[in-house]
């Protein structure tokens, strides 16, 4: 059988779920002893986490993978890590506080100074009001580590101890992907490896599993970059490497969608790394089928008024042009993708692959190859397949195409999503990836039914 790839998007715990639906298709279908890596950016990356550090996937039953992943879809459904999240609550309020009652404070102070001239007292409480502000900035720069301390609390320990990194090591690989802001490229974390071309690769011995998926979920601005210091992992690179001339002594890492939200990259240059980087410890060297689990959605239309601060229209503009040019170029690359993939299917040569994206319904694909007289025999007979499998009636249609419309709507957060919400995505993203593999590849059955979204929510459990 064909070796599997699979790259998880970001979109904070919408990813998370997203990613499991499908992961919880591919054992169904009996394919997850074909997968031999996953890899994983920002919310996709805490999937990618648990999955490793509870069961070696590739060689898990389905009903065991239900089992394994029940605290984490019941943890993403009624519980949250942040902002709201009971982990790291106590943090959140301890920042709005100082910096409310320093900017309070600094407020009576002016009060102070102006009825009543420079003196004592104002200056008493200009300045206590000044080091609680600073105390409230300094504790706010300690959000990423808050997030990483509640993760290994919430999904990676044992017996009370934070899991590392190495011990999670499994028959597939599970790679978090990072940027490395000084390099402006992705920062790979896996259990039996680090690696990026500036910095070459190095031993994760001593790090924290839940350190690489903060890293690789370490959303810009949400959460300050992290500083990896690179002694402690042993880096060795290539001597054809010249720039920058000795491996930096830190790593600046942020989330890893910041350079590729799909998280594709590591599977589309598998090959070339592992030809310039042969001793690299990787299990999977080489991938004939990838799947792209894309939780990420364009833009929807969104309405940008002129404001009477000119500095506020300024900087609405130039948010909504990041948001075009992220979006253009992650639909460029999604092109391009289907295009090298359709022509390997075409020829039989190269690797093959599908994209399972969150804004599609599951009539989309099957609709396209269905037509008599399709140059592809073989999907439209599949397609057919699929359409009877749905019940191809406009009630069902509407419907999905409703699913599909709230799936997509869904913030991409780090609190709970509610119960609603996630056996929605869970089963959207199941269905979804059950008709767009079953007709685009060989080999992936469709269940007897599509599943009921009672089923996941039973998957979910009660509060």
């Amino acid at each position: 059988m064909a070796r599997i790839g699979i790259a998880l998007s970001g979109g904070g715990h919408r990813a998370t779920i997203w990613g499991i639906g499908v992961l919880l298709y591919l054992a169904d279908a009996g394919r997850q002893q074909d997968v031999g890596v996953i890899a994983s950016v920002s919310g996709g990356s805490i999937a990618n986490g648990v999955v490793a550090h509870e069961m070696d996937y590739a060689g898990t039953s389905p009903d065991e993978l239900r089992a394994r992943l029940g605290p984490l879809l019941h943890h993403v459904a009624y519980t949250g890590l942040f902002f709201w999240g009971p982990s790291t609550n106590a943090f959140v309020i301890t920042v709005f506080a100082l910096l409310g009652l320093g900017a309070l404070g600094t407020l009576a102070g002016l009060v102070l100074a102006f009825l009543g001239g420079i003196g004592a007292w104002p200056g008493v409480v200009l300045l206590a009001s000044l080091l609680v502000l600073g105390a409230g900035v300094l504790v706010f720069t300690r959000r990423s580590a808050v997030v990483d301390s509640a993760l290994t609390r919430t999904h990676f320990s044992r017996d009370g101890r934070p899991t590392p990194l190495a011990d999670v090591a499994r028959s597939l690989d599970h790679v978090m992907c990072a940027t490395e802001l000084q390099a402006g490229e992705h920062f790979y974390l896996a259990p039996t490896f680090l690696y990026s071309y500036r910095f070459g690769s190095g031993n994760p011995a001593g790090m924290r599993l839940s350190t690489a998926v903060q890293a690789s979920a370490c959303l810009p601005g949400a959460f300050a970059a992290r500083r990896l210091p690179t002694a402690p992992y042993r880096f060795r690179r290539d001597p054809s490497v010249t720039e920058p001339a000795q491996i930096p002594g830190q790593a600046l890492l942020t989330d890893g969608g910041v350079y590729d939200n799909m998280a594709d990259q590591w599977l589309d240059g598998l090959a070339s790394r592992i030809r310039g980087n042969p001793e690299l410890p990787v299990k999977t060297r080489a991938v004939d089928e990838v799947i792209v689990v894309n939780s990420s959605a364009g833009p929807p239309w969104t309405a940008a008024g002129a404001s009477w601060l000119p500095v506020r229209s300024e900087l609405t503009t130039l948010l909504r042009v990041k948001d075009v040019q992220y979006a253009i170029s992650t639909s460029t690359r999604r092109h391009n993708l289907v295009t090298a993939w359709e022509a390997a299917a075409s020829t039989g040569r190269g690797i093959q692959g599908t994209l399972v994206s969150i804004a599609q319904s599951p009539f989309e694909v099957p609709d396209a190859f269905c037509p008599a007289g399709a140059p592809w025999p073989q999907r439209s007979e599949r397609a057919r397949q699929a359409l009877a499998w749905l019940g191809d009636t406009e009630q069902n249609r509407a419907a999905w195409a409703a699913t599909a419309a709230a799936s997509r709507s869904v913030p991409t957060v780090l609190r709970k999503l509610g119960p609603d919400s996630t056996a929605r995505l869970l089963r959207h993203a199941y269905v979804l990836a059950a008709c767009n593999l079953h007709v685009l590849l060989d080999g992936f059955a469709l269940p007897s039914a599509p599943p009921s979204e009672e089923e996941f929510r039973a998957l979910i459990g009660e509060r």
